[in-house]
């Protein structure tokens, strides 16, 4: 007998081209089919029935940051982003190698959440930017850049390590003066290890073709869509020839919201011009899980806002995150054989105000609300958006 079947809903999971009614068969946390509903065998030890909801792939969210306790933008993964339907997140090197051995050992391997991480390339990580302007940033000094501390945490933990992480902004690095530098260890320390490289650019000195320039097929560039110094827009919004041509040879965009990095000005520009995010991610922390960002499918509503389809929303939030952590057998996908991580969402229509890193605010018509959630075959509880004052 299986252990669940979730019948009537609405599957909608890229990377099978399935979009209709179809029953999703449960046992042993794996996915063990998808059957038109009248052909699926009536005996599971729990049916569960979700007409009028859609059912996708657990969902990945590419850009969090969970080390609480250690880092300030630390938040708790399970009470954010699995009770928010999130199943899998990727966290975007709140631990360097200094620490990352406490953040494996009290959160990776802690967490329901399935926490897949990067490495940040400075040792520290993100521990000491507490400030406006920041007191220390982690690009203070470049003698904690250590390539061979790199070389011997990924050795370590490759099994969670899914890139190297560096954050490219004046303020971080000494007033910009030690940015091309840590982008050079950054480099070369990626290279060594055989794992792609991910860089945050807002308010950087360097130039966009700088960075570019340094960035290979598979590497990312996170924050697409902000509008402040150092990114893919002009005066007039406008994409540059030469970064264009960049981007496609194979550097990958990532959203990464944030509370100050997502501006519907520029989304909405960039996606007219073909610029599409290859993630669309919340990169929720504690200082915007009160707002902007609250949780993914909130970043996701803005994405249906901005004309996107729900599929290719979907898309973006499991199957292709679950290609580059490596993992798209298991993850993002209801395949037979699979990991039975599965998000059922309701879409609600309405009006819903949305509000982006730049403080406007846009009406949005529909909303993607968590209604189950399944890591592993095991349902968790979803909670409401975290909506109260941020303490």
């Amino acid at each position: 007998m299986n252990d669940l079947v979730i019948r009537g809903g609405q599957v909608i999971d890229p990377s099978q081209n399935l979009n209709g009614l179809y029953d999703v068969v449960v046992s042993h946390g794996k996915i063990v089919s998808i059957l038109p509903p009248a052909t699926t065998p009536a005996e599971a030890r729990r049916v569960i029935d979700v007409r009028g909801k859609f059912v996708v792939p657990g969902l990945i969210d590419f850009h969090v940051h969970v080390f609480p306790g250690v880092s300030h933008f630390g938040i708790e993964p399970d009470s954010t982003c699995l009770s928010r339907g999130v199943t899998s997140v990727l966290d975007f090197g709140t631990a360097g190698g200094l620490i990352f051995e406490g953040f494996r050992r009290f959160v990776i391997d802690e967490a329901e959440t399935r926490v897949l991480a990067l490495l940040h390339i400075a040792g520290q990580g993100l521990i000491g930017s507490v400030g406006n302007p920041p007191l220390l940033g982690e690009l203070h000094d470049l003698r904690y850049c250590d390539i061979e501390t790199v070389q011997r945490v990924v050795a370590a933990h490759r099994d969670v390590i899914a890139g190297i992480k560096i954050r490219l902004t004046a303020n971080l690095a000494e007033g910009g003066r030690n940015e091309a530098g840590g982008l050079e260890r950054a480099r070369e320390a990626a290279d060594l290890v055989g794992l792609p490289l991910v860089v945050h650019s807002p308010n950087s000195t360097l130039t966009m073709e700088h960075i570019l320039d340094r960035l290979k097929p598979g590497d990312v560039l996170t924050h697409c869509y902000h509008g402040k110094n150092c990114g893919l827009v002009d005066a007039n919004y406008r994409i540059r020839t030469a970064i264009r041509k960049k981007l496609e040879t194979g550097v990958l965009l990532d959203v990464g919201h944030g509370f100050a990095s997502f501006d519907f000005h520029v989304a909405r520009s960039l996606i007219d011009q073909g610029i599409l995010p290859d993630f669309i991610s919340s990169d929720i922390h504690y200082y915007n899980l009160h707002g902007p960002v609250f949780d993914l499918v909130t970043t996701m509503d803005k994405f249906l806002h901005l004309g996107m389809s729900l599929p290719e929303v979907i898309r973006r939030t499991t199957q292709i995150p679950a290609k580059f952590l490596g993992h798209e057998n298991e993850l993002g996908t209801l395949k037979p054989g699979a990991i039975a991580d599965i998000t059922i969402l309701e879409l609600q229509d309405g009006e819903f105000p949305l509000v982006d890193s730049e403080g406007r605010v846009e009406i949005g018509r529909q909303h993607l609300e968590p209604t189950h959630v399944f890591r592993s075959g095991r349902q968790f509880g979803v909670l409401p958006r975290p909506e109260r004052a941020m303490p």
